[in-house]
């Protein structure tokens, strides 16, 4: 009997000294939730400390391995709050509701508010995000402001790093779109990093099977090669020069990728890409943006023009204090070129009509309907929306404008008629004396032949 009462004494003293445990664990993680809450109240720079946040991430892992459902419940929604208090305020989308308000006031019986009317107050033309189009039978109720990305999901893995580039760091461009700019760029280097280990000699290899597809690549056999393409990505095996060769990881899938994206990009370079050219590899881009098996292609590419044009982000690099005239030139898109024995950087006039090429070649894939954007032109609508909205710039803006009216503005006139048609006229009267004083009288002079196009 004496035996069973001391194995329940000490049972029960291991209950107690458990009991004891969970008690100073939840005091322990209590005061840490509270130091956390604390200090992001006094620091509202960004999305907080690293080390606090994993820290919390890491309290909320041990709380959910002894807590009830009611615990977690509640850890959760306290998370989502801490992430939430360090969400920048999206000004531009409040300034943009307090004048439809204003306008709605103004005038009652127009249902679209007229953003044309607030640009006679304020510096730039705001655009609204317009009603998308509507599948038939079903009916779209009009959006008046364009909406920020959502917050991602809460995954059980600690998300990756990302750069923290602010809009003051990189250059001028839209809050929200930094956001976007940044996730693809990420994207891309990790997908760069994972065949940056490929040594040179195999890159070769898999370089001249890319380049055998792609330098037979006409109208008449678009068909045919891009299936052997395709049959190459997928693993089987291509002969090239008595050589057999096939893709034996996803490393070199990726680099294959990453291959056809620069190899597409050189063979558009051209001023106005209205040659054979653009009826083969304008639909190849949007086949190996579709195709599921290799969606990285998508993000690879669109970070590839971005690095050559950061215009078709849009954003306009900020020149940084360590910079000289070269570095500076550089970073707004100027290359260097082979002159004889010498190499220089391309003159102004090459360095425009080589930007008008992969403008043109950005708007022509936004109004595409397809991959590597959205199928109802509201991505062309939101670019749109930021070149007018951000300060302009020497020439390369009144290129934006006319090359994207160029490629999009009869197909966005017949998809938006009320709302684009107002932008015509807000750029007509409020946003071409602006311009003229950033451009040349022959740039402006083409944007006028462009803006004539549409109907007053």
């Amino acid at each position: 009997m004496d035996e069973i009462h001391e194995s329940k004494l000490t049972l029960y003293r291991r209950i107690e000294n458990i009991i004891k445990n969970i008690e100073e664990d939840e005091a322990k993680t209590n005061e840490c939730m509270k130091v956390i809450r604390s200090k992001s109240k006094s620091d509202n720079i960004s999305i907080g400390p690293a080390n606090d946040l994993l820290r919390f991430l890491y309290i909320l892992e041990r709380q959910y391995q002894c807590d009830d459902d009611e615990t977690r419940r509640k850890a959760r929604e306290d998370f989502l709050e801490y992430i939430n208090q360090f969400r920048p305020p999206d000004d531009d989308v409040v300034e943009e509701e307090e004048e439809e308000e204003e306008e709605e006031e103004v005038n009652d019986d127009d249902q679209q508010p007229d953003q044309s009317n607030g640009s006679q107050q304020s510096a730039s033309i705001v655009l609204p995000n317009p009603p998308l189009p509507p599948p038939p039978p079903a009916v779209i109720s009009p959006l008046s402001t364009v909406v920020p990305p959502s917050a991602p999901t809460i995954k059980s893995q600690l998300p990756h790093p990302q750069p923290t580039l602010s809009v003051e760091d990189i250059g001028e461009i839209k809050p929200e779109t930094l956001v976007e700019y940044r996730k693809l760029s990420f994207e891309a280097q990790q997908y760069e990093k994972r065949y940056s280990i490929i040594d040179l000699s195999r890159k070769k290899q898999l370089a001249s099977c890319i380049k055998d597809i792609m330098n037979k690549l006409r109208k008449e056999t678009f068909h045919t090669l891009t299936n052997e393409l395709f049959e190459f990505l997928n693993g089987q095996e291509k002969k090239v020069s008595n050589q057999i060769h096939r893709i034996s990881n996803e490393e070199e899938r990726l680099l294959c990728l990453s291959m056809l994206a620069t190899l597409i990009l050189a063979q558009l370079l051209g001023g106005d890409l209205n040659d054979i050219k653009t009826e083969i590899f304008l639909p190849l881009i949007g086949i190996l943006s579709r195709n599921q098996q290799h969606q990285e292609f998508r993000i690879i590419f669109l970070d590839r023009l971005h690095k050559k044009c950061p215009y078709t982000v849009p954003l306009y690099p900020k020149r940084q204090s360590t910079m000289n005239d070269k570095q500076y030139l550089e970073a707004i898109g100027y290359i260097e070129k082979q002159d004889g024995d010498q190499r220089r950087l391309e003159t102004e006039s090459e360095f425009f009509t080589r930007m008008n090429g992969l403008i043109r070649l950005f708007c022509k894939l936004l109004v595409s309907r397809g991959p590597p954007f959205d199928k109802d032109l509201a991505f062309a609508w939101k670019w749109f929306s930021d070149v007018l909205n951000l300060p302009p710039k020497s020439n390369i803006t009144s290129i934006l404008i006319r090359v994207f009216l160029d490629e999009a503005g009869e197909i966005m006139m017949k998809v938006y008629p009320m709302q684009f048609s107002k932008i015509i006229n807000a750029i007509r009267i409020h946003y071409l004396p602006r311009l003229e004083k950033e451009t040349s009288h022959d740039q402006i002079t083409r944007l006028r032949l462009t803006l004539e196009k549409f109907s007053k």
